[in-house]
């Protein structure tokens, strides 16, 4: 969940990439990142976190167990590649969906390292231009000159290396930003703790038992860090690991479960009777969701969420290469009259 995060996930993925990186060159690629952190994560207590007041305490805490994380994570080292879950096959694409695995297929669709959901609409339109330019320039006739067609030849390819130019464009931002967004990212790993899913349906079959006049006051964020925190860290990294995990959770701790869902869901009532923390992350949602509103009136004012993004870009970007305008054009891109 967006704003709902395992703090240590920060702390031990810098720290598997540290002691990677410090392997010889030769067996750097025997090992999968996400395997490795998921081991580690699997041996360590839950860090949960639903807001930025709640991120800084926990960070606090993680760096106190620093020796633990940099312990546990030399054994992953030692013992990941042993690990009976460690499988493949991948897991299924609807597993790891959020909104920054959103974000990072946008990054890979249009080229652009560290997009932020800010840049999203004007990094769209600069390629949609270039498709649309490519194709008019493939369909004009050849100018004919002493060169005989080179002219044309050698506008196609000034064509080309303009677009080959914008897909290595970086997004350039204070680095108090970056930071933030560099562990916002983390999201998008290929792993998945086999019990959010679970946690999430029970918190809201449970609250249907609320009066509406309380359910205002319970976010379904903090009821899944508070239950998270007080349960197994139980990370996937393959299929056959996640229906495994999940197996066994539901023969083995399901009742528990529900128990601790509800006494969490008291709690964040009566936590935010006093008080209500903003959102992890809530500047960069206030980003997404406004970037996510250009980007649908960009698009002729279609409904465009990070559920659909992946799918809007890909047709735009299609309907684009095939000399269709499928986009309202900024001003300075329109065609003079």
């Amino acid at each position: 969940m967006e704003s709902c995060r395992n703090v240590l996930l920060e702390f031990v993925s810098r720290e598997a990439n540290a002691q990677i990186q410090s392997l010889g060159s030769g067996i750097r690629h025997k090992y999968n990142i996400d395997e490795v952190i998921a081991y580690t994560l699997n041996r360590l207590p839950s860090m949960f976190a639903s807001t930025d007041v709640g991120l800084q305490t926990k960070r606090q805490e993680c760096t106190a167990m620093q020796a633990d994380i940099t312990k546990v994570t030399r054994q992953a080292l030692l013992a990941v590649r042993r690990d009976p879950l460690r499988e493949p096959q991948p897991l299924e694409a609807i597993e790891v969906a959020n909104a920054p695995h959103a974000l990072l297929d946008a990054q890979d669709r249009l080229g652009r390292t560290n997009l932020m959901w800010c840049d999203l609409p004007r990094a769209l339109e600069d390629n949609l231009e270039n498709a649309i330019a490519k194709y008019n320039s493939g369909n004009l006739s050849p100018r004919v000159s002493k060169y005989g067609s080179l002219g044309q030849r050698q506008m196609n390819s000034q064509m080309y290396l303009g677009k080959s130019k914008s897909t290595q464009k970086c997004s350039v931002a204070p680095d108090s930003k970056q930071k933030e967004y560099d562990v916002y990212m983390m999201e998008s790993h290929q792993l998945v703790h086999s019990l959010e899913r679970l946690v999430i349906r029970m918190a809201q079959n449970r609250a249907q038992s609320f009066p509406p006049s309380d359910l205002r006051f319970i976010r379904l964020e903090d009821v899944l860090a508070r239950t998270l925190n007080r349960l197994p860290s139980l990370y996937a990294t393959s299929a056959k690991g996640l229906a495994h995990l999940r197996y066994y959770a539901q023969m083995n701790i399901g009742s528990e479960v529900a128990i601790i869902v509800h006494e969490s869901m008291l709690e964040a009532r009566n936590a935010s009777y006093q008080k209500i923390d903003p959102l992890m992350f809530s500047k960069i949602r206030h980003e997404r969701v406004q970037a996510l509103a250009k980007v649908s009136k960009l698009l002729f004012d279609r409904q465009v969420t990070w559920q659909n993004l992946s799918e809007s870009i890909s047709k735009s970007l299609e309907l684009a290469k095939a000399g269709k305008v499928c986009w309202v054009r900024s001003q300075h891109n329109a065609p003079k009259q």
